[in-house]
C-alpha cells in the first residue's frame, strides 16, 4: 500500500516559505482535515464492483483471523422449550433488531424473547387462530400516540391485525442488569379479515405502509386509519395485483393463481418494493405513483424472470439453475448511502451475490461520486432493473494458499439457507451438517484495496472471508449493532463494533465483525508475538495505520483489549510497538524516476517525511474528532411560539461530544505520560540509509519538524476537549435563554459555527468570548458572583477563558456601570478602576476589543485613558520592539514580524482617531495639547508626525522639540516633505551644519523628484549655510555646542564646503548644457535625463557635451575639471569662431568678438578654457587671412579686454606674438604685416588702457622710474596693474623696426603712445 506519510518542505525550502507559514494550529486543523478526507474517500460498493463479475477472496492469515467471530451463545429458555413441547400444528421464528427481540411463534401463541436479557420473554395469546406471518413495521404517522414505536402485524388465516409496541432502549430491568430495553404490546383493534388466504411475507415502509403476500400469489396492502370514515373503514385490506373483473368473482370459482412470493424488500430511498417470488424471479414496484384505494402508489415497473440467465452472461463460471432451478435465499436493498447504482443484491442457494441497478449501464459506467444518479432521481420510477455484477461466492471452510500473508482461494458453490447482506458485509448460513450449520463471512479487504487504489485510478473489489461453525439451524440473521463505514481501518478501537445476531433452533449466537485493529490485538495479545509478524502486519497495512492502531487500542484502555483477552499484555505490546517499530522522520532521497508530484529535484525540493508514529497519531486523532468535526457547533432555531428573536441552541449531541471527550482525554493523557513520544534519535535507526550523506544537523531538522507538528496536534487535541466542555457549560446554564439577550447581528455570527471552525480559527476564539461574555452577563443579571462563574470556566476551558479574562469582563463591566452613571466623580473612579485592570492585560486585548474600549472611554470623556491604554496594549504587544524594526527594515513584505506591527498600527490608530475627532473642536491643536501624551514610544511618535503631516501640522511638529523627531524626519522612506521639514528643524535648532549637509544630500539625491534648478538652489544654501556653522564653530555666532573639537570640525565644514562649491560649478554648467538642448528643442529626452540627477564632469563630457557637439559647454566642463589639452582646445575654439563665421545671420568678426567676450567672462582665468594667447593667435590669424576686410585696429585687445583678461595679460601674448612675427618674418624675409598689425593693437591697447582712468589708480608720481618698482610685477586679477616700463620698452623697439621699415605712419603713431604714456606717468 501506498505510504499516505506527511511532507514537510526541508530546511532549505522552510527558509524560503518561512514567512508564509500558517499558524500551527491552522496547519495542524489543515493536516486534521486531510485525513478526515482520506477516510471519507473510500469507494463506494459500485465503484468497486465495475467489471461485470469478480470472486477474489483473500483468507486471513493466521488462522484465528476471522471475518466474524462468535463471542457467545444464548440458549432458548426453557420455558420456550416447554412450550415447543405443546406444538401442534406450526412454528416459526426470526429476529426484530429494533426492539432487541426474537420472535417465535407456536401454534397461535406469539412470544418476544430478549435474548440480551437471556431470560425475560413477553407472551401474546390473546387470540387462537394459528400464525401463519409476523413483522414489524413503522407506523403511519398521526394513527397511534408518540408511545408507539412500531406497529406488531400478526397475521392468521382468518384475520391480519395489528398490535402497538412500545420501546424504550433505555429502560428495561435495571436490577436484573437487562440491556435489552422495555417492550409493551397494546391492542389496537385494528384487523381485517384474511379470507382464508395465509400471508407468506410482510414488509412495511418508512412512511407505514404495509404490504403482505398471500399464499394465491396476490400482493395485499394493509390500509388503516385512526377512525372510519363516511365512507371508508378503519382498516381494509387492498388486493394490488388482481384485475377489475376479480373483484366480482368469489375466491372459491377463481381457476388461476399467481406464484406465490418468498419475501419482500421495501427500499425507502427509492420508493421501490421488491417481491421476491418462488420461482426466482423478482418484481419490482414502483410506490411514487398515484394513490390506489386509500393507499399510496403501487405500479408494477420490471419483472426480471431470467435472472439465472443474465447472471451467466455476466458469469461464465456461474452454474446455478442449470442443472436444477435457481433457488435464492434472500434479498437485501443496498441504499444510496452505499451505492447509488446498485439497488438490490440478492444471494442465491450456492453463495453467488447477485447485484441489481435500476440505472442503466451507460450511466452506471460514468458514476463519480454522487454525479451518475442526481438525489432528484433517485425516487424517479426506474427505467431498468437488470443484473448489473455477479460476485462468486467464497471457500465454505478456506485455508492458507502458499504460506503467504494472504493467498488466493479456488471457488466452490455452497449451500445457503439463510443469508444476510449490509455495508458491505456479508454473512452466509451454509449448512454444514445436521446439527451445525457454518456461517461464512466475507467483508471487504480494505488495506488491500486502498493499496491497489493508490497504484491504479479503479480498483476491483477484493475481501476476506472467513468460516464459523454454529449449533443449530439458522433460522434468522440480523445486525444488531449495525456499523455506517464501509472502511474499518476508519474505526477506533473503543467504538461501537458491528454486532449480528445468528437464530437457530438453539438459541441465538452472538457475532462480532472483526475490524484490522481487533486483528491487530489478536495478534499483540499471543505470549509470544516475532518481529517478523508485526512487520508483515505493519506491511499490510502500512506503518501509518499500524501506529493508529496502537494509540486506538492504548486509548481505549481495559475495554478493547479484554475483548480479545490479553489486558496488560496487549497494552504493553501496543506501546512497544508504537515507539521500536514507530519510525523516524527523515528527509526523502532524490530520484530521477520520479514523476509529477513526487518528482524532487534536487536539495531544494526535497521533504521531510515525518514518523509513523506521528501520522498515526494525526491518523487517530482525525477519527476521534470526525464523528463531529463539520457540524455545527450552535444552531439558531425558531421559538416555538414563532416569537422573535431566535435562539442558539446546541447544535450536536452531548452525549455524542462526551464521547469524543472521553477520547480525547484518555490521548492527552497517555502523550503526558510518555515523555519518549519525541524519542531521542541518537538511541533510534538511522535518519537516511548507509549510503547517505545526511549529517547530524538534518537529523535535529527533522525531529524539529516533527516535534512542532506534534505540539501542534496537542494544541488542537487541548483546544478541542476544551471547546466540548465550554459547549457542555452551556448547556448547563441554559444557552437558549442566554442568546436572547445577544444582538441579531451577533447572533447570526454565532449560528451554524461548525467546531472545528470553533476549535480553530480566530473566527471560532472569537465566537467563544461572545458566548462567555453573553454567559457573565446572564449571570450577572441573576445577582451571580462574576468570581464563581470564572472559576468553573479557568478549570473547565483555561485555553478559552482564563485570568486575564476575569480582568478583562470585570473591566467591560465597570464601564458599563460608568456608563449608566451620571455623577462625575463616580464615574472618574469606575473609569480609572477600569483603566487599572486593564492595563495588566493590555497585551492580550485583540483590535477589536481594543477598539471598542476605546471608544467606551472616549464616550465618557476619558481621553487620556484612550492614549494610555492603547500605547500599554502596543508596548505589551510587542515586548522585544519588533514592529520598531520590522519598520526600520523597510516593512518587508512575508515578514514574520508584520502581524506584530500591524497590532501597534491598530493601537496608535485608536489615539490618533481620537485626536482626528478633537482637532475639529473649538479649541485648536496645539503642541501644549499633545505634550501629555507618552514620548518614549518611538514608533508611536513617527505615527503621530505622520498624522501632524496628513494635517499640516508642521509648525505644531516643530514646537513639541520630541526626541524622535530628527529621527523620524531621517528616516526612509524619504520624502521631499520629510528632508526639506529636516534641514528647516535644523536650521530652527540652529544645527547649520547638519542643514548643510541635508541641502547637499537632496542636491545629490537620486530617489527624490528634484529639478536641476532646485539642486543648484539647495547646493547654493549648503554652501551658505555651511558659511555659517563654519563662523559659528570659530564664535563669531553662539551657537549650539559640539562633540567633536573646534578643529576638527572646521576642517570637516571646510572640506564639505570646497566639495559643495565644486559640485555647484559643475552644475551649472550641467544646467548651461540643458538650457542649450532646450533651446535646440530637438533633445527633449537628454533635456529631462539632466533633471534626474547631478552628472559628473566625465558623464556630461561623454553622454551630453562632446556627442552632440555642445562646444561651449565642451570649454566650460574643461574649466571645471581643469583638464589641460591645448590641442583639443584649440580645435575647440576654431570650431566655435568658424561656426560664427559661417552663420549668415551674424556680422563676422564682430559677431566673433562678442562670442569670445561673452565665454570669457565665463572661462577666464582658467588656463585650461581660456587660453589667452592661443585665442589671441586664432584672433590673429582670423583677421589677417579670412576677414582682413572687416578688421579694424584695436579690435584683437578690445575682443579680450571685453572678454574678462586684464591689459597686461593681453599684453603679453599680443607681445610675444609680435615677438614670434618678427622672427618668422626675418627667418622667411617676408613682409612684417603681422607684426605691424600687433604693434598697432598694442598701442591701440595701451591708449585704451590709459583712456579708461586706470592711470589714476597709480597714484600722481612724475617719472617712469619711480613707478617701475611697483608695476613690474602686477596682479593677474588687477587691470589696474601694467607692467609700464616692459610697455615703453616695447613700444622703442616696435619703433625702431617700424623706422627700419620705413613705415612712417606706425612709427608716428608708435611714438605718440608712447609720448602719452611717458606723459602720464
Amino acid at each position: 500500500m501506498a505510504s499516505t506519510s506527511n511532507t514537510l518542505p526541508s530546511s532549505d525550502t522552510r527558509a524560503d516559505e518561512a514567512a508564509g507559514m500558517q499558524p500551527p494550529l491552522q496547519r495542524a486543523s489543515q493536516l486534521i482535515e486531510s485525513k478526515i478526507q482520506t477516510d471519507l474517500k473510500f469507494p463506494v460498493i459500485s465503484e468497486l464492483l465495475h467489471a461485470s463479475a469478480s470472486g477474489e477472496y483473500e483468507v486471513a492469515v493466521p488462522a484465528d483471523w476471522q471475518v466474524v467471530t462468535k463471542q457467545r451463545l444464548i440458549p432458548l429458555p426453557d420455558a420456550l422449550f416447554e412450550q415447543y413441547d405443546l406444538l401442534e400444528c406450526r412454528c416459526f421464528m426470526g429476529l426484530f433488531p429494533e426492539i432487541k427481540r426474537a420472535w417465535i411463534t407456536v401454534d397461535h401463541r406469539l412470544f418476544l424473547w430478549n435474548y440480551e436479557d437471556e431470560s425475560d420473554f413477553y407472551s401474546f395469546e390473546d387470540q387462537e387462530q394459528i400464525i401463519v406471518s409476523v413483522a414489524l413495521v413503522h407506523p403511519r404517522p398521526g394513527v397511534f400516540v408518540d408511545g408507539i414505536k412500531y406497529v406488531l402485524v400478526v397475521a392468521t388465516p382468518l384475520e391480519i391485525f395489528l398490535l402497538g409496541v412500545g420501546y424504550d432502549a433505555a429502560s428495561g430491568h435495571a436490577l436484573r442488569g437487562s440491556s435489552g430495553g422495555e417492550v409493551t404490546l397494546f391492542a389496537t383493534q385494528i384487523s381485517v379479515p384474511a379470507d382464508g388466504v395465509a400471508m407468506t411475507s410482510i414488509a412495511g415502509t418508512d412512511d407505514g405502509r404495509i404490504f403482505m403476500s398471500g399464499n394465491d400469489g396476490a400482493l395485499y396492502e394493509f390500509v388503516y386509519q385512526s377512525e372510519d370514515g363516511w365512507l371508508t373503514k378503519k382498516a381494509k385490506k387492498v388486493n394490488l395485483t388482481s384485475s377489475f373483473v376479480s373483484y366480482f368473482v368469489p375466491t372459491f370459482l377463481a381457476t388461476r393463481q399467481d406464484t406465490p412470493a418468498l419475501s419482500m424488500a421495501a427500499d425507502n430511498d427509492r420508493k421501490l418494493l421488491y417481491v421476491l417470488m418462488q420461482d426466482a424471479s423478482i418484481k419490482v414496484f414502483w410506490l411514487g405513483g398515484n394513490a390506489t384505494q386509500g393507499g399510496g402508489g403501487f405500479v408494477l415497473v420490471h419483472h426480471h424472470r431470467a435472472i439465472g440467465n443474465s447472471a451467466a452472461l455476466l458469469c461464465p463460471q456461474f452454474n446455478e439453475g442449470t442443472d436444477m432451478p435457481l433457488v435464492i435465499a434472500s434479498m437485501h436493498v443496498i441504499p444510496p448511502t452505499e451505492s447509488r447504482t446498485l439497488s438490490l443484491v440478492a444471494i442465491t442457494g450456492g453463495g453467488c451475490r447477485i447485484y441489481f441497478s435500476t440505472v442503466s449501464r451507460m450511466q452506471r459506467f460514468y458514476e463519480t461520486s454522487n454525479a451518475a444518479v442526481s438525489g432528484a432521481s433517485l425516487s424517479r420510477q426506474p427505467d431498468v432493473f437488470e443484473v448489473a455484477h455477479v460476485r462468486l461466492p467464497p471457500e465454505p471452510q478456506p485455508t492458507l494458499a502458499s504460506g503467504q500473508l494472504y493467498g488466493r482461494v479456488p471457488r466452490q458453490m455452497l449451500s445457503v439457507h439463510t443469508a444476510f447482506y449490509r455495508n458491505g458485509t456479508t454473512l452466509l448460513a451454509h449448512t454444514w451438517n445436521e446439527d451445525h450449520d457454518s456461517i461464512v463471512g466475507t467483508a471487504p479487504a480494505c488495506a488491500q484495496i486502498l493499496a491497489r487504489i493508490a497504484k491504479q485510478p479503479r480498483a476491483s473489489l477484493s475481501e476476506l472471508s472467513s468460516s464459523t461453525q454454529i449449533e443449530g439451524r439458522t433460522w434468522a440473521i440480523a445486525e444488531t449493532d449495525a456499523g455506517s463505514v464501509l472502511n474499518d481501518l476508519a474505526t477506533v478501537a473503543n467504538s461501537n463494533v458491528r454486532t449480528f445476531a445468528v437464530l437457530t433452533n438453539a438459541g441465538v449466537t452472538v457475532l462480532e465483525k472483526q475490524r484490522p485493529v481487533d486483528m491487530f490485538c489478536m495478534l499483540i495479545a499471543q505470549p509470544t508475538v516475532q518481529d517478523a509478524q508485526i512487520k508483515e502486519f505493519v506491511t499490510t497495512f502500512t506503518l501509518d495505520e499500524t501506529c493508529a492502531m496502537c494509540f486506538s487500542i492504548l486509548c481505549a484502555g481495559q475495554g478493547a483489549s479484554m475483548r480479545v483477552g490479553g489486558g496488560m499484555q496487549v497494552l504493553g505490546a501496543a506501546r512497544r510497538i508504537l515507539f521500536e517499530h514507530g519510525g523516524v522522520p527523515h528527509f526523502t532521497e532524490p530520484s530521477s524516476f520520479s514523476t509529477g508530484a513526487d518528482a524532487l529535484g534536487g536539495a531544494a525540493n526535497e521533504r521531510i517525511v515525518l514518523s509513523g508514529r506521528h501520522n498515526g497519531l494525526a491518523v487517530y486523532l482525525a477519527r476521534v474528532l470526525q464523528p463531529v468535526w463539520k457540524l455545527s457547533a450552535t444552531v439558531s432555531k425558531a421559538n416555538r411560539d414563532g416569537a422573535s428573536p431566535t435562539r442558539l441552541h446546541i447544535g450536536i449531541p452531548l452525549p455524542q461530544l462526551v464521547e469524543v471527550q472521553d477520547r480525547l482525554r484518555k490521548l492527552q493523557h497517555f502523550i503526558n505520560n510518555n515523555q519518549r513520544f519525541v524519542p531521542d534519535q541518537l538511541n533510534q535507526m538511522p535518519i537516511q540509509p548507509a549510503n547517505s550523506s545526511r549529517s547530524t544537523a538534518d537529523a535535529a531538522t527533522c525531529w524539529q519538524a516533527e516535534s512542532a507538528s506534534l505540539g501542534a496536534l496537542y494544541e488542537l487535541m487541548t483546544r478541542a476537549t476544551e471547546a466540548i466542555s465550554f459547549l457542555c457549560l452551556l448547556a448547563d446554564f441554559n444557552l437558549p435563554v442566554i442568546s436572547e439577550a445577544l444582538v441579531d447581528s451577533k447572533r447570526q455570527s454565532l449560528a451554524d459555527i461548525a467546531f472545528s471552525d470553533l476549535v480553530c480559527t480566530d473566527a471560532g476564539r472569537d465566537a467563544c468570548r461572545d458566548l462567555i461574555l453573553a454567559l457573565i452577563n446572564s449571570q450577572l443579571k441573576q445577582h451571580a458572583s462574576i468570581d464563581s462563574i470564572s472559576d468553573i470556566l479557568s478549570q473547565r476551558c483555561a485555553t478559552l477563558f482564563s485570568a486575564t479574562d476575569v480582568s478583562l469582563y470585570k473591566a467591560l463591566e465597570a464601564l458599563k456601570l460608568a456608563g449608566d452613571t451620571e455623577e462625575g466623580a463616580e464615574v472618574s473612579a469606575l473609569c480609572t478602576s477600569a483603566l487599572e485592570l486593564l492595563t495588566g492585560i493590555a497585551g492580550t486585548l485583540s483590535a477589536a476589543q481594543l477598539r471598542e474600549i476605546c471608544a467606551s472611554f472616549e464616550a465618557l470623556g476619558q481621553f487620556n485613558a484612550v492614549a494610555s491604554l492603547a500605547l500599554t496594549c502596543a508596548v505589551q504587544s510587542d515586548p522585544h520592539d519588533e514592529a520598531l524594526a520590522f519598520w526600520g527594515d523597510g516593512a518587508p513584505e512575508n515578514d514574520a514580524r508584520e502581524p506584530t506591527y500591524r497590532k501597534r498600527m491598530d493601537c496608535y490608530q485608536c489615539v490618533i482617531g481620537m485626536l482626528d475627532k478633537r482637532k475639529t473642536q473649538a479649541a485648536p491643536l496645539n503642541a501644549k495639547s499633545l505634550a501629555s501624551l507618552p514620548s518614549t514610544d518611538a514608533l508611536f511618535q513617527f505615527a503621530l508626525y505622520d498624522w501632524l503631516l496628513e494635517n499640516d501640522q508642521v509648525t505644531v511638529l516643530f514646537q513639541m522639540r520630541g526626541p524622535f523627531v530628527e529621527q523620524y524626519l531621517s528616516l526612509e522612506p524619504r520624502t521631499m516633505e520629510k528632508c526639506d521639514m529636516l534641514w528647516h528643524y535644523y536650521i530652527h535648532e540652529n544645527q547649520f551644519g547638519k542643514a548643510s549637509l541635508v541641502q547637499r544630500e537632496l542636491a545629490c539625491a537620486h530617489d527624490l523628484d528634484i529639478g536641476l534648478a532646485k539642486r543648484i538652489e539647495y547646493l547654493s544654501l549648503s554652501i551658505s549655510n555651511c558659511k555659517i556653522a563654519i563662523d559659528m564653530v570659530k564664535g563669531n555666532i553662539r551657537g549650539a555646542p559640539c562633540d567633536l573639537s573646534e578643529a576638527d570640525e572646521i576642517n570637516e565644514l571646510a572640506t564639505m564646503l570646497r566639495e559643495s562649491e565644486d559640485q555647484l560649478e559643475i552644475a551649472q554648467v550641467q544646467l548651461d548644457i540643458q538650457q542649450q538642448l532646450k533651446s535646440l528643442g530637438t533633445h527633449e529626452i537628454p533635456a529631462q535625463a539632466l533633471d534626474r540627477k547631478l552628472f559628473t564632469v566625465s558623464e556630461l563630457y561623454d553622454q551630453f557635451a562632446e556627442p552632440l557637439k555642445l562646444w561651449d559647454s565642451v570649454l566650460l566642463i574643461f574649466k571645471a575639471s581643469n583638464h589641460d589639452d591645448p590641442e583639443f582646445v584649440r580645435d575647440v575654439w576654431l570650431t566655435i569662431m568658424r561656426t560664427v563665421l559661417d552663420d549668415a545671420h551674424t556680422t563676422g568678426l564682430m559677431a566673433v568678438a562678442s562670442r569670445v567676450a561673452r565665454l570669457g567672462h565665463r572661462l577666464y582665468p582658467s588656463p585650461a578654457a581660456f587660453p589667452v594667447a592661443l585665442i589671441a593667435r586664432i584672433l590673429v590669424d582670423l583677421s589677417v587671412d579670412e576677414r582682413p576686410h572687416e578688421y579694424v585696429p584695436g579690435f584683437i585687445g578690445d575682443t579680450l579686454v571685453q572678454a574678462s583678461v586684464p591689459h597686461w595679460v593681453v599684453f603679453d601674448a599680443l607681445n610675444a606674438l609680435y615677438a614670434k612675427s618678427m622672427a618668422t618674418a626675418r627667418t622667411n624675409k617676408g613682409d612684417n604685416k603681422m607684426a605691424d598689425m600687433l604693434a598697432r593693437e598694442i598701442a591701440s591697447l595701451t591708449t585704451s588702457w590709459i583712456e579708461t582712468g586706470h592711470s589714476s589708480k597709480g597714484g600722481s608720481a612724475d617719472s617712469l622710474t619711480e613707478r617701475e618698482s611697483s608695476l613690474d610685477s602686477p596682479n593677474p586679477s588687477d587691470d589696474a596693474s601694467m607692467p609700464l616700463r616692459t610697455v615703453d620698452e616695447a613700444l622703442s623697439q616696435y619703433i625702431i623696426n617700424a623706422t627700419l621699415a620705413n613705415n612712417v605712419e606706425l612709427k608716428n603713431e608708435l611714438q605718440r603712445v608712447q609720448n602719452h604714456i611717458r606723459h602720464v606717468f
